[in-house]
This record gives C-alpha cells, sequence and structure tokens, in this order.
C-alpha cells in the first residue's frame, strides 16, 4: 500500500492479526518497528500523520503476559501423534527444553547419542541462516533421556542427511525449516489433538513443559537453569518461582492436613506417603500455568 492510502483502521487490522499469530512480544516488536518507519515517514513530509500513534489502547497487543499452558504427557501424546512431519520435533522439545531457534540450528555433530547429550552451540535465524546464541549461557550441554536417544537414532537412520554439520531438523533438500512453517504445523497439531483449555498454547509451551517437570522431581533451581541456558539462576526463579515453592511446600501442605483432618475424625493420623506421592506434585505442576519468558 502506498503511504498515503494508509489508515489508524489498516494498522489496527494487521496488529491484530499479529497478535493472533505471532507470539506477543514478535507482535509488539512489529508494531513498534512499523512505528518506527512512519515516524520516520512524517518527519521526510512523506506521510501527513503516523496510524500507529492514532491507534487505541485495545487496538494494540497486549503488555501483560497471558498465562502459557502446560502440557501433560497425555496432551503431549495426542498433539505428537497429530503432529504430522513434525511428530520428531515436537516429541524432542518438551523433554530437551531447547528453544525453537536453537532445536531448528541443531546439527548431528552437535548430538552425543552415546553419552546422552545434546550440545547447544547455535541457533537458526528466521532467515533459515545459523547465528550465535542469544547469550553465552546458552551454550550448554543438554541431557537426553534413553527414550529420546532411541528416538533421534532412529530420527538419523531415517534421515537422508546424515553429514555431521547436516540439520537435525530439515526439509527434503536438507535446509532449515521455517519459523512460520513449524508455528503453523503446532497451531494444526493442537487443533487436530483438540487441546483445549484455559492458558495459551505455543511452541514456547513445550519449553515451559521442560522445566515443570525438572521442577517436579525436585531438582534443584541451578541445574534447571542451566539446562534451559538462562544468564542465572534468578531468572529461574523469576519465571518458574511459583512451581518450586509448590514442590517444597506441597508434601509438607498434604501431611499437615492429614494430621489435622484425622485429628478432627478421631483416627490416627496415617503415616506419611513416601516418595511415590511426588506423583501427584507432578501431576499438579505439570498443569500449572505460568508467565511466558525465553
Amino acid at each position: 500500500m502506498k503511504l498515503r492510502d494508509l489508515t489508524p483502521d489498516h494498522v489496527a487490522e494487521w496488529s491484530q492479526r499479529n497478535e493472533q499469530t505471532l507470539a506477543r512480544d514478535t507482535a509488539q516488536l512489529a508494531l513498534i518497528a512499523l512505528n518506527q518507519i512512519f515516524r520516520f515517514a512524517v518527519r521526510r513530509g512523506w506521510m501527513g500523520a503516523n496510524p500507529v500513534a492514532c491507534l487505541e489502547p485495545g487496538e494494540k497487543p497486549s503488555g501483560t503476559r497471558g498465562e502459557v499452558r502446560i502440557l501433560d504427557e497425555r496432551d503431549l501424546g495426542r498433539l505428537v501423534a497429530h503432529a504430522g512431519p513434525y511428530r520428531v520435533l515436537f516429541a524432542f522439545l518438551p523433554y530437551c527444553g531447547l528453544r525453537i531457534g536453537e532445536a531448528l540450528g541443531l546439527r548431528w555433530c552437535d548430538v552425543n547419542l552415546d553419552a546422552g547429550l545434546v550440545h547447544v552451540r547455535q541457533q537458526l535465524s528466521r532467515r533459515r541462516v545459523p547465528k550465535q546464541l542469544k547469550t553465552p549461557a546458552a551454550q550448554r550441554e543438554v541431557v537426553l533421556a534413553p527414550a529420546l536417544v532411541t528416538l533421534l537414532r532412529e530420527h538419523w537412520l531415517a534421515s537422508p542427511h546424515k553429514a555431521p554439520g547436516a540439520l537435525v531438523f530439515c526439509n527434503a533438500l536438507g535446509r532449515g525449516l521455517d519459523y512460520r512453517d513449524v508455528g503453523e504445523g503446532f497451531r494444526a497439531a493442537v487443533k487436530a489433538a483438540g487441546l483445549t483449555g484455559p492458558g495459551r498454547l505455543s511452541l514456547h509451551s513445550l519449553r515451559h513443559t521442560f522445566a515443570s517437570l525438572l521442577i517436579a522431581k525436585g531438582l534443584d533451581v541451578v541445574f534447571v537453569s542451566r539446562q534451559l541456558g538462562h544468564a542465572s539462576p534468578a531468572t529461574t526463579l523469576g519465571v518458574y518461582a511459583h512451581l518450586f515453592d509448590q514442590v517444597q511446600h506441597a508434601a509438607t501442605a498434604r501431611a499437615a492436613l492429614e494430621e489435622s483432618y484425622q485429628t478432627m475424625t478421631g483416627t490416627q493420623p496415617r503415616e506419611p506417603r513416601g516418595p511415590a506421592s511426588r506423583a501427584v506434585v507432578a501431576l499438579l505442576v505439570a498443569g500449572e500455568s505460568g508467565p511466558v519468558a525465553h
């Protein structure tokens, strides 16, 4: 469209579509970039007014972080079953915690199947070319469950692109996957699997699912932070403090409530449950919603 033909309504519709299809931060950045372009155009006299400046607050991407849904094992199974060509990728992400760019930039030389480790060394840009990681802390080693090692080994055997420098997740020509295609594939799988409920589901939900699984098993914040590639444990606590608190206090709260109830009914308090009770905590954590973070 020519600059003189653009109206605030055009920009509002464009921004609202972005909010529906992109991550919240990405939609905000897109509007910020467009605002800067229009300010430049107004200063040069190419348009009379900046349409972005005329938007109502409700026409801009929300400034609040929405709740992100964390998937439990049953929902993950349904998602993967409907993932089509992205089956291996969507099974891999919730059990390794990599950011989507890190996963798309993963090469076979970064995967040590014998040791059960993934070496995160680069990420794939939106132009589908390798680039540096988000922070120095993002360069890390991530442990792989034996089942995930088997999955990746089968994926390697089936792939025509087996060279050490070849991408683990690529198209038929060996080129990196497009972010938009993967995002559309995820949304299609969510819809086909019938995954409804509170909280927003996005590719980043799979990273949150990984973090919740580690926290539910009582792993300390330093280890979880390193696996996620956060700059410091403080970042991890800032995002997942509610999950750490839940794991730490759930067993104590359950025992106190049990003792009080038994006293109230005049029966002897039962012995606290053993480690198996942690499964209840894990289920609670897996269903918890939290803030979005990268």
